[in-house]
Order: C-alpha cells, then sequence, then structure tokens
C-alpha cells in the first residue's frame, strides 16, 4: 500500500470493507449515527453509492461532522445528490468546534459554493472561518471564494488570507478535482484494506513484538502473519485485570480516559455509574463535539446528582443552544432553572414570542440598566442585555456592547468585542468595530505588549529602552525568518485533501524550524527581563502619579474604580476582604507591584475544571498558580479584579482561552474555578448573586 493511501487507514475505511458492507440495510446507518459510529456510517454510505442506492444530502451532511480526514470528507462530498444543500451542515452548526473541524467545514463551504449556494448564506461562514487557524489549504479555498464575492466587506475581513489563493491555487484544484470525482474514482482512491487496528477501546503496548514468521501467540500453531496479524485485536481496557466491557460500566471512567475514549464508545458509558468529575469532563466532550442529544442526557445526570450544581450546567448548555439559535432546545433548560436564574433568557425568549412582547421586556430591561448602581454587586443588568441582544439580534447587540464598553462596568471588554466581531461577520459589516479605539483610549496600555494608545511614561532614548527595542527588533526578525520557513515547510509537507502525502525535504525544514524558534524563546527571555526592568522603574512613577489629585485618583480613593477591574498587583492600589479598592497607606511594606508569600486552596469547581481541560493547559494553570502564590510581582500585574463583587473575585488569563479564577484573602488563595471565555459571563454572574 503506497503512503497516500495508507494515510485513509486513519478512518477506518477501505475498499475491503466497502465491499464487506453492500447489501446493508440503509437502516443500519441510522443506527451507526444515533451510537455515533461515523466511520461504520460513512462506510455504508459508500456501499449504498456503489450498489446504486443513493444516500440523500441530508445524511451525508450528519455524517460529515464526525469524520476526521480530508480525503474521505471530499470522497463524501463527491457522492452527495446536491452539493448546494451542504451549507446547511455549517447553517446547523453540526461541526465540533476543533481546529481540525474547522479545516473540514471550509472544504464543506467551499463545496456548497461551488455548487451555486447563495451568497448571501456563504459570506458569514466565509467571514467566521477565515479569522480561524487554519492551514495554507484551508486558507486558499477560503481565499478562492472570496476572489469571486464583489463586496468591500468580504475583501476587507479576508485580505491577510488573499494570497493563499495564488500561491496554492494547485492544491485547490487537486481538493475541487476529489470532490467532483466519479463513484468508480472515489472507490479506486481508497485502500485495498484496512491494516490492523483495534475495534475499540484504548492502544495498549505489549511486552514484545510478535514477528510475522513467529508462532501465532493464539496457540493455533499457525505463524503469526497466516493467522492474526490482519485481524482486528479485542478492545483493551486501561484498567489492568478489566474487560473493555466492565470499563464501560463507568466506575472506573476518568476525566483522562474520557478524552481518550472514540465518541462511539464513549456514547456506550454508563453514565449513571461515572464519578462526577469524569462526568463533568463527558458532558463537555459532547458539548465540543456538538453531541447535542448526548449532551442533554448526561445534563440530566448531573442535575440528578447535584440540582444546585447542575443548574450551572443547565445554563451553560442553554447558553449554547441559543449561540446555535436552536431556541426550541433551549426552551425546556431555561424553564427547569430557577426563577431567579431565568431572567437573563426574558430577552431571547420575548424577541422570539414578537415584536410587541420584545419591545416591553426590551424597556423593561433598558429601566433595569439606568437604575443599576456600582453598589448593586448582584446583578450587572446592561452586560447581561448586551450578550442576550448580540445573540438574539445582533446590531442591537452591538450598540449594547459599546455602551458596556464606554462605561467600562465589564469584567472583560476584549471578551465582548470578539462576540461583537463574530456578530459583525454574521451581518457581513466592516470588519474592526469602533469600540475597540474607545477601549484603548479607556484603558492604559499593558506594560510591554505595546497593546494601547496611552503615552509612554519613559525616554526612549534611555538605554533599558534602546536595549529592549534592539531586542524586539532581533525577534521580530527571527519571527519573519520562522514564518518564511514554515511557509516552505507548509509546502513541502501539505498537500491537497485529495493527495495527503509527505516530501522528504521537510525533515531539514523541521530541523531549521526548531533552531529558529529555539533562537526566538532565547529573545523572548531577554526581552522579559527587560521589561521587568522597565516596569519597576515604571511603578515609583505610577505610585506618585495616583496620588495626585486628579479625577482618576479621587474615583479610586472613593472606592469607584473607573473601569470593569482594579488590579491588585499595581503599585499604589490593593485589594480590600471585600472586593473594593483601596489606597496603599503611606507604612505599607510592600513593594510596589510584589504580593506577600499566599497557601493556595482549591474548591471542587476547580479540580473538576482542571481535569478536564487537556495537559498543556493544566500544567500552565498550575505553573501560574505556583507563580502567584509565591507573589512574583510580574505575574501579578496581569491579574484583574472582577467588579461588583460582594466578595473579591480575581482572574487571571491562562493562554488564551482560559481564565483562572481566585481570591485571596488573610495570606490565603482559594482557586475558585477554571473557565473558557465563553462561561465567564455564567460564572461571574452566579459569583455576585453568592453573597
Amino acid at each position: 500500500m503506497d503512503s497516500r493511501k495508507r494515510a485513509l487507514v486513519g478512518e477506518c475505511i477501505s475498499r475491503a470493507s466497502v465491499e464487506a458492507a453492500r447489501g446493508t440495510p440503509i437502516a443500519d446507518l441510522e443506527t451507526a449515527l444515533a451510537g455515533c459510529d461515523y466511520e461504520r456510517a460513512a462506510t455504508i454510505a459508500f456501499a449504498c453509492a456503489r450498489a446504486g442506492t443513493p444516500v440523500g444530502t441530508d445524511v451525508i451532511g450528519r455524517i460529515l461532522p464526525g469524520i476526521e480526514l480530508p480525503a474521505i470528507t471530499c470522497s463524501l462530498i463527491a457522492i452527495a445528490p446536491s452539493r448546494g444543500d451542504l451549507l446547511a451542515v455549517l447553517d446547523q452548526h453540526r461541526f465540533p468546534t476543533t481546529r481540525d473541524a474547522a479545516e473540514l467545514e471550509t472544504i464543506t463551504l467551499y463545496a456548497a459554493w461551488k455548487a451555486g449556494a447563495e451568497p448571501a448564506r456563504v459570506i458569514p461562514h466565509l467571514r467566521r472561518l477565515s479569522a480561524r487557524s487554519l492551514t495554507a489549504e484551508s486558507y486558499a479555498l477560503l481565499a478562492t471564494v472570496a476572489a469571486t464575492i464583489d463586496d468591500p466587506n468580504v475583501a476587507a475581513a479576508t485580505k491577510p488570507i488573499a494570497p493563499f489563493a495564488k500561491e496554492y491555487a494547485k492544491n485547490v484544484a487537486a481538493d475541487d478535482k476529489a470532490m467532483h470525482a466519479s463513484l468508480d474514482a472515489v472507490f479506486a482512491e481508497l485502500p485495498a484494506e484496512v491494516e490492523a487496528s483495534l475495534a475499540a477501546g484504548f492502544t495498549v503496548r505489549t511486552a514484545k513484538q510478535v514477528g510475522r514468521n513467529d508462532l501465532c501467540p493464539c496457540g493455533s500453531g499457525l505463524k503469526f502473519k497466516k493467522c492474526c496479524a490482519d485481524k482486528p485485536q479485542a478492545a483493551p481496557s486501561p484498567i489492568p485485570g478489566l474487560s473493555f466491557e466492565a470499563f464501560l460500566a463507568g466506575e472506573q471512567v476518568t476525566a483522562d480516559h474520557v478524552g481518550e475514549l472514540g465518541l462511539r464508545d464513549l456514547v456506550r458509558i454508563d453514565i449513571a455509574r461515572v464519578p462526577w468529575p469524569s462526568l463533568v469532563a463527558v458532558f463537555r466532550r459532547f458539548i465540543t463535539t456538538h453531541e447535542w442529544t448526548h449532551a442533554e442526557r448526561v445534563q440530566a445526570e448531573l442535575v440528578r446528582r447535584d440540582e444546585l450544581l447542575g443548574h450551572d450546567y443547565t445554563e451553560e448548555l442553554a447558553l449554547r443552544f441559543l449561540d446555535i439559535g436552536d431556541l426550541e432546545r433551549a426552551r425546556p433548560l431555561i424553564a427547569a432553572l430557577p426563577v431567579d436564574r431565568r431572567s437573563g433568557f426574558d430577552v431571547d425568549l420575548a424577541i422570539a414570542a414578537g415584536p410587541d412582547t420584545a419591545y416591553r421586556v426590551l424597556v423593561d430591561w433598558a429601566r433595569k440598566v439606568a437604575a443599576s448602581t456600582a453598589t448593586n454587586p448582584a446583578q450587572m443588568p446592561d452586560i447581561e442585555l448586551a450578550y442576550a441582544l448580540l445573540r438574539a439580534e445582533p446590531a442591537l447587540g452591538i450598540l449594547a456592547a459599546r455602551a458596556c464598553i464606554g462605561t467600562m462596568r465589564i469584567d472583560d471588554p476584549e471578551t465582548l468585542l470578539e462576540v461583537v466581531e463574530e456578530a459583525r461577520d454574521q451581518m457581513n459589516l466592516p470588519p474592526v468595530d469602533a469600540a475597540w479605539a474607545v477601549l484603548d483610549e479607556l484603558v492604559e496600555p499593558e506594560a510591554g505588549t505595546g497593546k494601547g494608545r496611552g503615552k509612554s511614561k519613559t525616554k526612549a532614548s534611555e538605554p533599558r529602552d534602546v536595549a529592549l527595542a534592539e531586542s524586539t527588533a532581533r525577534i521580530d526578525q527571527l519571527e519573519r525568518t520562522l514564518a518564511a520557513t514554515r511557509a516552505q515547510l507548509a509546502d513541502a509537507t501539505t498537500r491537497p485533501a485529495a493527495e495527503l502525502m509527505r516530501v522528504p525535504e521537510a525533515s531539514g525544514l523541521d530541523g531549521r524550524v526548531r533552531e529558529l524558534e529555539a533562537l526566538i524563546r532565547e529573545g523572548n527571555a531577554e526581552r522579559r527581563e527587560l521589561r521587568k526592568q522597565l516596569e519597576a522603574r515604571e511603578a515609583d512613577a505610577a505610585l506618585h502619579r495616583e496620588r495626585e489629585d486628579s479625577p482618576r485618583a479621587r474615583r479610586a480613593t472613593l472606592d469607584e474604580p473607573d473601569d470593569g477591574f482594579a488590579n491588585p498587583g499595581f503599585a499604589g492600589v490593593r485589594s480590600g476582604a471585600e472586593g473594593g479598592a483601596q489606597v496603599i497607606d503611606e507604612n505599607d511594606s510592600l513593594e510596589p507591584g510584589n504580593r506577600g508569600v499566599t497557601l493556595p486552596r482549591f474548591e471542587r469547581r476547580f479540580v473538576d475544571a482542571l481535569g478536564e481541560v487537556p495537559a498543556q493547559v493544566a500544567a500552565e494553570t498550575m505553573r501560574t498558580i505556583g507563580t502567584l502564590a509565591a507573589g512574583d510581582g510580574f505575574t501579578w500585574r496581569s491579574i484583574k479584579r472582577a467588579k461588583d463583587m460582594p466578595r473579591q473575585v480575581l482572574m487571571g488569563r491562562v493562554g488564551i482561552h482560559h481564565r483562572l479564577i481566585f481570591r485571596v484573602e488573610d495570606n490565603d488563595m482559594t482557586v475558585l474555578d477554571l473557565i473558557t471565555r465563553e462561561q465567564l459571563d455564567t460564572t461571574l454572574k452566579r459569583l455576585r448573586m453568592n453573597r
């Protein structure tokens, strides 16, 4: 088997498996889909098409989100009777929220566009995907579509990826050919047979690998190659001495197991016997993969076990349904929430009910917003209204979000503006909302990041500034070289989805990439040290500025910070026991920007959440906690305090997508939760209500 076809084995679909499935009733395909066995469903679909039994585009659309390889995606698209209708798969948000799935979404969008899908339906998905992190091939497909749409807003939004259309034109042509291949060509591209693989479960290492000419360990007396070499092995269990079926009973399933299991095995677990942290991980996995029916099943089990905690997951699932526009699925979940937690959904339900109801509810909410004050920590109706409108009526939501940015009564303005940008993509408005410029003016630039429009506090001619500028220039040059090398590597290793080949010359480029990455790491370390020295000097100046008789200083003295956060690591301000900002006393012994050593304690929510995230995120989280507990002033400068809380709530970033929620009182650090950006609003709302 050649290397290109060997790559297709990852989907466990071959000519032999398709031939074996001929004659399988279409009802078995539905059974496979219900059990999340997408490989089996795709195999049956190919078999039906080969036997002359058409498979509907809607069925192909249900299979596509569970496929992992672009080659199989292209082949399934090729046998779809009406490719333009595949756009419904994107409209209904069926694809998982992962990078790999986004690349398959791109292929599906291209196929629907090529089949004549309406540009008005194509544009929102085109803009959304062009903002994602994708392969060069995927960008080329999107840029090819964008080049045919005569719209200035589309051109502006897709300008960064436009060059890929020309650079990867051959790849696009090859993918296009694969999507429009004949049935015989599709079948010929599949591998002859699938290499030996586990039918389910986990891959395990044996003490000694059996040679093909050795006697088969099954005891038949035959050579291994003529006996069991090509037979699927029994599914092993990750628990020694426990069969896989007993493992699926659920009692010993861990959060790590949940991440490793295939979906077809995950749906077989007895969720009634799964430990709570693992059950939460199952819930998150089904949400990520958009297996909504199974997510609802797990949500019901979470509520059954702990009604109070279960309401958090009920609300999260309801929000997810509203995000994808599935109001009917959200209704029963909203109705199951306590009365005080339903109010956040009033706007969504009112707009769905019609203009008369919507008008009355919006007026009521406007009155709540007008009457709200910073002394009412239990509610922030302006933020809730902005997010609700962004879901239900994006144009109104953008206006409400701008008002929130203007008053800075918001815990994470960047996250809100990211949702605004998604709304602008959906409505095909010019990219980059005007509120970003307002935010730049209102928020002081973060030390060393270059963000914001504030004036520099130091002279660029001073030695450390010159050294920092030189270091930054060197890193910029290295990054440009790295980008060029990565582009060469991508050209050498990336092939159309129909080919999936890797060429030998890529290995040398791999080494060059690693060398450049090491140089950049060294440069970043040097730059961080220079920044620390600059920040220590700026902290002294900041202390004096804060004590000046300015409107900003007066507001801090009155315990009314002018932005949505106080920075407890910032010189001149410390966090009080009740979450208010207090001016540091003259006799305070803390050095500006530094903290004392604290002892961390972990609440159950955080422990559960830590078990759900990838290992690298968990490791970065624990490193962040360690530096905070050690009182590292540099780390504390990035910590922000949530506004209008009955008790202090602090927040720090972990990577791009996660937030660490904690508080520090009496030299004790209580780590409350680890959440995603999407969960931020719901989590902070819950904490505000806990008096």
